[in-house]
């Protein structure tokens, strides 16, 4: 099934519009905008709100059961939840006004509160038979070729990678309608439903989000029928500086494991403007002295171990005052100055 993909501010209305029926929030109360039950985004928001439950004096959360990594800076700007889990590119580019991901509609009531939660970055994958049969072993080859266009397939329009996939086109020159009119196709389905397009030979290319365990569990149902690839030079450079990261991953297909390079789109956690500074600070102290919690406390938030650098990158994205002096005060701000120094982790408590 080929689902349509909707962005920008019809779709962002359509939102908010949803948002409004969520409940009002009590007093001393914190909505943390999620995802919706049963998906990652979730299970990270919820894991949040019950450790800051469990160590803020008189602190109440709840998670907005709507939205995500794409979804969330448009929820946090309406004020429909106090903060949100976002991707970092997302937020920028929803900052930004990014005509691709949000057609220029400007979402500046966010504010960074903490950058670098987990790493997600874009795997793309070129089936092995595809590969043989045309002799296009880049992406740029078969994105480029006047000839034996990609079926492309990936998540729906509620995924961030349509949006990313659509700016690696633009920067190799291409378009959904020009990968069409080459005999190609854009099929946009669930995840569930995408290995076994793969390997059933119903798509070409693959793009998808993937952290450390997803990316091991595509390499393992994939691996004798995908090749993980570069993202091409024009896409890297139309990517990075612009909300994503250059990045380079090891990732294990058919052929064995090699380094890829890619962009990496970051999680963050936003704030609106207005939340005050005492719960900002609150919460900041939940994600830092309680991480070896947080990450023992689901496997979602099994990759977080933040350092200053990372951090503090927000990518375009002003930080909320409260978040910036309680870094200053804790010596983050001049270390993360200094490029990726690890944070030393704490002695277990007995």
């Amino acid at each position: 099934m080929l689902i349509r993909r909707v962005t920008g501010v019809a779709g962002a209305a359509a939102l908010a519009a949803a948002l409004s029926s969520a409940p009002a929030m009590a007093a001393g109360e914190i909505r943390i905008a999620a995802g919706q039950p049963g998906t990652p985004w979730h299970a990270f928001g919820a894991a949040l709100a019950r450790r800051y439950e469990a160590t803020v004096p008189g602190g109440k959360a709840v998670t907005v059961p709507r939205g995500n990594g794409y979804w969330n800076p448009v929820v946090v700007n309406a004020r429909r939840a106090e903060f949100g889990l976002s991707n970092g590119a997302s937020a920028a580019w929803a900052y930004m006004g990014d005509e691709t991901a949000y057609r220029k509609k400007k979402y500046t009531e966010i504010r960074a509160v903490m950058a670098g939660l987990r790493p997600v970055w874009i795997a793309a994958m070129l089936r092995v038979d595809y590969v043989r049969n045309t002799g296009f072993f880049t992406l740029d080859r078969a994105l480029r070729s006047a000839r034996g266009a990609p079926r492309i397939v990936m998540e729906p329009f509620s995924s961030l990678v349509p949006i990313v996939a659509d700016k690696i086109l633009a920067s190799m020159g291409s378009s959904r309608r020009a990968v069409r009119e080459r005999g190609g196709d854009i099929l946009q389905v669930a995840a569930a439903q995408i290995p076994p397009m793969i390997r059933g030979e119903r798509a070409d290319l693959y793009f998808e989000a993937v952290g450390r365990a997803r990316a091991t569990a595509l390499g393992a149902a994939l691996a004798e029928h995908v090749r993980f690839v570069d993202l091409p030079h024009a896409a890297l450079d139309a990517l990075t500086g612009t909300g994503a990261a250059a990045y380079s991953t090891a990732l294990r297909s058919e052929g064995g494991g090699r380094e890829v390079e890619t962009v990496e789109l970051g999680t963050m956690l936003i704030a609106h403007r207005d939340v005050g500074n005492h719960v900002v600070r609150a919460m900041l102290r939940v994600l830092i002295d309680e991480r070896e919690v947080l990450a023992k406390s689901h496997r979602a938030w099994r990759d977080y171990s933040p350092s200053p650098y990372e951090a503090l990158k927000t990518r375009g994205v002003p930080m909320h005052p409260a978040a910036a002096s309680f870094f200053r005060e804790r010596g983050w701000t001049a270390l993360a100055k200094r490029g990726r120094i690890p944070l030393p982790r704490p002695k277990p408590r007995r």
